[in-house]
Order: C-alpha cells, then structure tokens, then sequence
C-alpha cells in the first residue's frame, strides 16, 4: 500500500504537467483546412414495430404503410420485415460473421453477486470475437482495456465497476448521514430538549425540508434520470456503424431513505403544526406544509424523465434495448427513515424503452436466465426506406406512419424524428497508461476562426483516485488547439506506481459537447 504525497506535492505535480498541455503533441494536418462536410441524404430508413394486445402483429406488406414527412405523403421506396435476436445458433457460431455492438448500462447503486453474475454470463455465452461494447454507469462510460484476453477483460471491468461505485457511493452515504443527523438535532428542537437563539423551530423545519429536497434531487440526478446529452452523443457516434446494435440495461431498483410515515420526526412536526393557534404561527405552519407537499411531490420521478427521448434516440440508431430489473440488497438504517424502493413509474419508463425498441423485459436476481431471455427474444419490425425531397431546408424532418389494419387497438411504434447527419462530437481515444505515464487523443472537437486562425478550444479535467478511493490529482485546464486531432503525454513521476482509478473529461466549448473516459489504470 503507498503513501499519498501531500497536498503540496500535487500542487507541484499539476504545474509541472502545465508545460506538457502548453506543448501538446499535435498530428500534421494541415492547418486551415475547412471542417466542413457535404451531407446528401439520399433514404431515410424507419423501423416499425405493430403490436396488438401486447403480441406482435407480423406478415403486413408495403401497401399496409403510409409515411409521411412534415405532413407530406412518401413514396416507400424499399420494404423489408426484420426479424433478428441477440442469440446465435451452437452450429454457427464457429462461422459467425455478423458485426455486433452491445451497449451494456448499470444503473446499480452497489456492486454484489448478481451484477458479477450477469458480467461473467454476458461475455461467456453472448459475446462472439468480433463483437464490440461499450460500458456506461452514472453517465459515465467507462474504458475497459482491449487487446486482452478475455478473462481480463473481466476482470477488469468487474474491478472497474466495483471501484467506481465505491468512489460514488461514499458521497451518497455520507449525504444521507448528514440528513440523518440533522433530523436528529430538529427532533430534539421540536421536543423542547435543545434551543437554539439564531435558528427558531419554524426556520430549522424549512432547512430541513429544503436540505432533503437538495439531497433527493442530487440522488435522483446522480442514479435515476438518465443524460440525454450523454446518450445523444453516442447515438451521435454509433448510428452510421455497420451491423446488429444491442443495449443491455442492468437497473438495480433504487432504494433512498424516505421520512417515516407516522415516525417520531414525522409526528412531532404533525403535532407542532396542528399546535399554531395564533395567525401569525399559523402562516408558518403553512409554509412548512407546502415544504412538505413539495418534497412529496419531487418523488415522482417519472415528470422528468426522457422516455421518448431515449426510445427517439435508440430507435434513431436502430438499437434493440433489453432490460434487467435487479433487486437492490443495499442495508442502510436510520430511526427516522426507512427504505423505501422509488416509484414503480420509475421502472416503466424503463419498460417504454423496451417496448418500442423491440426488446424484453425481466425483473429477477437471477441474472443469467433474465440474460438468456433477453437473448432469445425475437426483435421483429418493418424497415420503410423512402427517399426525401432535397430542397427542404433545415435538418428536423418530422415523421408519421400509418398503418392499413383492420384491428381496433393497434400500437404503431416508430421512429418520429430524422436529423441529417452531424459531424461526431468531441472523442477521447488511443488512452493509454503504465509508467508513470498516461496519453489519450482529443479528435473531432469543433473548429472556428479566431484571429484569421482555425482554433479548437475545449476545457480539460483530470482526476485520479487512489486504491483507498482517496483523490490525489484534480486539476483542469482550457486547451486551444490548432490542429484536428491533439495527443496529450503526461509524466506522473511524483505519483507512486500502483494501481489508481482515473476519470477523464473533455468539453467542446464551441459544440458544447462533452465526453468523459474513466477507467482502473497502472502506473
């Protein structure tokens, strides 16, 4: 186990790398070429899924669809009906040649068994060499080492996950204790043991209340509500690959410490409002009634979340996604509190996604079969392909199928929205670390005139953790780059060679576009 330096010495370390981001080691491209690129749209492909009392409904034609764009009838130019599963035959696996990207998500709060479980499943009876993944947690991909073999591979993303959660949840737990004690200190007011002469009874309930709201929508940020940007920007990234795209979504079903109904807190302040006789105490009273009711209302998590957003985005790039509902074994115990799972609506919107991308949905702890399921679930739709008018200005093309069934109930689900294709966004690649040394690429950040000179800026931060997830570097800095792609070499001589956990982070301050890289590291 080392030594963390002290405080200083980082500080002594950050300036020392100041000189290797002022003399960054830049690609010869040459320097005012235009970042420009001609976009011709020449099909606009549209995947739709038809279901009928919850079943699929198969074998309709081309004349069964009509398509429309910004309220203009399309000519169906191609049809096909699409019928795969993540699940390949034992016989063709030897001579599978299918191009394959899977994105797995945990959105867990704690790392146990069956997390493990679905890890060591995934990659020993669903990914074929060949296949590619991508890692996200807490809006956050992770980069897990390639070129290994694949028990490293693991390996090292079980040791990545586990690591990161515990960085993650440190802050979450003390933030609950933090709730906790103060619920103490305002029963102990409210009971007449403690007096405070700056803060009355009324002002410590109201902090109270607004201090828990703060913790819940930190908590509810952190784990519940998904980033859009962050999924707009892979979807930016991956929807122009070639071949099968699957997402695998492993979601723990959040608990978080809910006030007890009926509890000694909850009581005494009952009691304390229901005692306000005078009108002033009265107007007081109310006031900490509607901190209460807005608290209770902040629990409905299912107002902000972006399930058409997200179902939009992964219908854009023709992602199936499968999700894996986890029973949480997380114990966390306070007097006044109890745990308590969040909404169910929650879960649903989850379940929306599903649905409208053609995958499966399973709530169960034993994560191998729910992943078998997921595997042999068929994913069937149509593919429209109609070829749009090229005069039309702007790049939001708004769309609407239709459907010739003679069923009542139909549920046609379809992509709504095409945007022509963008430039991808701001990308940190080739990371690589040991000997006291890490190095990554910065490419496809946007460029503009400034002082007759194409410039890149972009602001850069760097944060690395120790094996006690103690951090010991966290320094940031603002980039200008003159070239289309930027490779950054930092010497870690001062840190002592072991095993650390890095974060890394990157944003374009012209697109506004951010991409973060995480991963367990050597040096």
């Amino acid at each position: 186990m080392h030594i963390r330096k002290k405080r200083n010495s980082y500080r002594f370390l950050f300036i020392a790398l100041l000189f290797f981001f002022l003399n960054l080691n830049l690609n010869s491209v040459p320097e005012q070429e235009k970042l420009q690129e001609a976009v011709t749209v020449t099909a606009v492909e549209v995947p739709v899924r038809i279901f009928h009392k919850g079943q699929v409904v198969r074998n309709l034609k081309k004349e069964d669809f009509e398509v429309y764009e910004n309220g203009v009838k399309q000519e169906i130019t191609a049809f096909e009906i699409i019928s795969r599963k993540i699940s390949i035959p034992q016989e063709e696996r030897k001579t599978h040649q299918k191009k394959r990207l899977f994105i797995l998500i945990f959105n867990i709060f704690d790392y146990n068994e069956a997390v493990g479980e679905g890890i060591d499943y995934f990659f020993q009876n669903i990914f074929q060499e060949g296949d590619r993944f991508l890692i996200l947690t807490e809006g956050r991909m992770l980069d897990i080492e390639r070129g290994k073999k694949l028990s490293e591979v693991i390996l090292n993303l079980k040791e990545t996950l586990k690591k990161y959660k515990l960085i993650s949840n440190q802050y979450t737990l003390k933030a609950f204790r933090d709730i906790s004690r103060e619920a103490d200190k305002l029963l102990s007011m409210l009971r007449g043991l403690e007096i405070s002469a700056y803060t009355p009874v009324d002002q410590a309930m109201i902090r109270f209340f607004d201090n828990y709201k703060r913790i819940w929508s930190d908590y509810r940020k952190q784990y519940l509500i998904p980033d859009l940007e962050l999924y707009r920007n892979i979807i930016k990234r991956i929807k122009h690959m070639e071949g099968e795209k699957w997402a695998i979504c492993f979601l723990q079903r959040e608990m978080f410490p809910r006030l007890k109904k009926a509890g000694r807190l909850d009581n005494e302040i009952d009691n304390w409002v229901d005692s306000q006789l005078d009108p002033t105490q009265q107007v007081k009273a109310r006031i900490i009634q509607v901190r209460q009711h807005e608290l209770q209302r902040s629990f409905d998590v299912s107002a902000n979340f972006p399930a058409d957003g997200l179902s939009d985005l992964f219908m854009e790039a023709n992602v199936t996604f499968h999700l894996i509902a986890l029973k949480s074994l997380r114990v966390v115990f306070f007097q006044d509190f109890e745990l308590r799972e969040v909404a169910q609506d929650y879960e649903d919107r989850f379940r929306k996604i599903s649905l409208s991308t053609g995958g499966s949905s399973v709530f169960s702890n034993k994560v191998s079969e729910a992943l078998k399921e997921a595997a042999e679930t068929e994913d069937y739709y149509y593919l429209l392909v109609y070829s749009p008018d090229e005069n039309q200005s702007g790049k939001k093309r708004d769309i609407e199928v239709k459907v010739k069934v003679k069923k009542k109930g139909i549920k046609v689900i379809h992509l709504k929205h095409f945007f022509e294709k963008e430039a991808p966004p701001i990308s940190i690649t080739d990371f690589k670390a040991g000997k006291n040394t890490i190095k990554f690429s910065l490419i496809n950040y946007k460029m503009t005139r400034i002082e007759e000179k194409l410039t890149g800026i972009a602001d850069l931060k760097i944060t690395l953790f120790d094996e006690n997830s103690n951090k010991v570097f966290d320094e940031g800095k603002t980039l200008s780059f003159f070239k289309k792609e930027t490779t950054i070499s930092l010497k870690l001589d001062m840190l002592k060679s072991g095993s650390y956990f890095i974060i890394i982070q990157v944003t374009d301050r012209i697109s506004q576009e951010t991409d973060v890289l995480s991963s367990d590291i050597k040096l």
